[in-house]
């Protein structure tokens, strides 16, 4: 009989680890004229919506023990969910991967009542750590539409965050990704028209989107309050300040982490000769650092300064040692945790109250 071969079978090549280059083949490779050292942003990484969001989810666990269910990532950041995975948290896509009756998490870029709906059909105990700041732009669409305004909402189409916020007037909304589409969106009345926008956004552009739209639309109505939220803000005026005096930015941040990646577009309008993003510091190039005297340092608003400081002693062992701290901000808002979960750490006898925001709790 004739025989047939089998398939082949591919085998992956194993993983060698990259030799990293040493701090003198770099300084061969390409000289740096001047002192090296380390312009660090200030505020950077968490904000107190994230820092409620993360303690929720800690809380959770503490209280109500392993399994924790969180639909989506909680926030942003590989390494904080995988942290919050090894203490017992489940993160889903979506409540019908839930068991019935199971706790679930909604998670800090808040979910639309088609969510809430979809949780209470499942008996599904819930806390919700949208963040506050989310949730003032909920509210503003639901009071928008209501009272028959279209509202021209201003994000990623695809981000949790729009999903969420459309989702509370979908008949009345219209999402704008970018100058382009506020060219060309149409709507049927001119005159009862506003915008709201995505929390996460890079001010400029969203200012630049606005002015597009109000050109063609004169009655357009701004909302009664920023809807861009302070940590974002903050931390973009600050990679703002530092750009043009650096010849590299790192930004710490997750690719999934819109401010993180509007930080790297930041930088680079704003004058730095190159900008990159990492998760963490083993991702650097040290390739990067060739010709570089200036290094600025800054990290979205969903990431643990741990994760920053990994980066600090990685620069350090490539001779940028010095780090002066740029601050254009201070930051010392608190959010309570959700209520769900304060009427829980009462009946527990945990005092926690008002907890988020800058220097108000350790790195982890």
């Amino acid at each position: 009989m004739p025989t047939t071969s089998a398939a082949p079978v591919s085998v992956p090549m194993p993983t060698v680890p990259r030799r990293r280059r040493s701090p003198e083949e770099i300084a061969a490779a390409a000289p740096v004229a001047g002192d090296k050292r380390v312009l660090l942003a200030a505020p950077r990484g968490y904000c107190a919506g994230v820092d409620r969001a993360v303690i929720a989810v800690e809380k959770a666990l503490e209280h109500y023990g392993a399994p924790v269910y969180v639909r989506k990532q909680i926030v942003h950041n590989k390494h904080v969910v995988s942290t919050l995975e090894e203490r017992g948290a489940v993160f889903v896509e979506e409540t019908d991967e839930v068991p019935e009756g199971a706790l679930v998490i909604f998670s800090a870029h808040g979910v639309s009542p088609a969510v809430v709906q979809s949780a209470e059909e499942r008996n599904l105990r819930t806390i919700d750590a949208t963040c506050p700041l989310v949730t003032k732009v909920h509210r503003e669409a639901v009071r928008f539409a209501k009272a028959e305004n279209h509202i021209l909402l201003i994000g990623h189409e695809g981000h949790e965050e729009v999903e969420g916020t459309f989702g509370e007037a979908p008949e009345s909304t219209t999402i704008v990704n970018n100058p382009a589409e506020a060219r060309t969106v149409e709507v049927q009345d001119p005159d009862r028209l506003i915008w709201l926008s995505q929390t996460t956004l890079s001010v400029d552009e969203t200012m630049e989107i606005v002015n597009i739209l109000r050109e063609r639309f004169p009655n357009l109505q701004d909302p009664p309050s920023d809807d861009i939220c302070y940590a974002t803000s903050n931390r973009q005026a600050a990679i703002k300040k530092i750009a043009p005096q650096a010849d590299l930015v790192v930004v710490v941040g997750s690719a999934n982490s819109s401010n993180s990646v509007r930080l790297v577009e930041v930088a680079l309008e704003y004058g730095a000769k190159a900008a990159h993003r990492v998760d963490f510091a083993n991702e650097i190039d040290e390739a990067w650092f060739e010709g570089v005297a200036s290094v600025g340092v800054t990290s979205g608003a969903s990431v643990p300064e741990v994760l920053v400081q990994d980066v600090l002693r990685l620069l350090a062992e490539y001779g940028y040692a010095q780090v002066d701290e740029v601050v254009t901000a201070e930051e010392d808002i608190l959010f309570s945790l959700p209520k769900e979960l304060r009427a829980k750490l009462k009946e527990a006898g945990d005092g926690t109250r008002g907890l988020g925001g800058r220097g108000t709790r350790p790195s982890s």
